[in-house]
């Protein structure tokens, strides 16, 4: 399961509200430029209509995750704040334990049960990349998350095999 689309839409979430906003004074442009355009009416009717249907994806997609973030315990509403909104500030985080590897098994869980209870509802992959994908805030958003998950692989390939030659000097040593 490819789950980079559950975790663009939870680095969006905090966001999506504001890009609501910039669509509505996108919309607006639109429609007083369209005066002096003299592309054919349709072409920018259709325009202003994709905009708007954009703004719709959005609304509703804080109106899902909303309600997935409502089910999840307090501790599990931390982890996600932590890593993916920063809406709490700096302080309250002051013991939160971000480094062991129960935060990031949590992490991984979160995810996981997020993207199934978005797929359950109908958000998937296909419904991500045939929705979300064509707003160039998700297009980028979904490019950074994967050049992300990318580094994180090549680190956690370099730290095994430092893992492995270790574990080669050190037989070489005993023997």
């Amino acid at each position: 399961m490819n789950e980079n689309y559950t975790k663009a839409m939870l680095y969006a979430y905090p966001n999506l509200e504001a890009v609501a906003e910039q669509i509505d004074e996108l919309v607006e442009k639109r429609a007083l430029v369209s005066i002096n355009d003299f592309s054919p009416a349709l072409e920018q009717c259709e325009k202003i209509v994709e905009l708007t249907f954009n703004k719709d994806l959005l609304f509703s997609l804080k109106i899902i995750l909303e309600e997935i973030l409502n089910s999840l315990t307090s501790i599990e509403r931390d982890c996600l704040d932590y890593k993916y909104f920063k809406l709490k500030p700096k302080e309250y985080y002051i013991d939160f334990d971000a480094e062991s590897r129960t935060y990031f098994r949590r992490q991984n869980k979160l995810i996981e049960r997020i993207s199934i209870k978005l797929e359950k509802k109908g958000y998937d992959n296909k419904w991500y990349e045939e929705n979300y994908l064509k707003m160039d805030f998700f297009s980028e958003l979904n490019k950074r998350v994967i050049e992300y998950e990318k580094s994180i692989k090549k680190r956690k390939k370099a730290h095994s095999l430092r893992i492995q030659n270790n574990c080669k000097v050190y037989k070489r040593n005993i023997a």
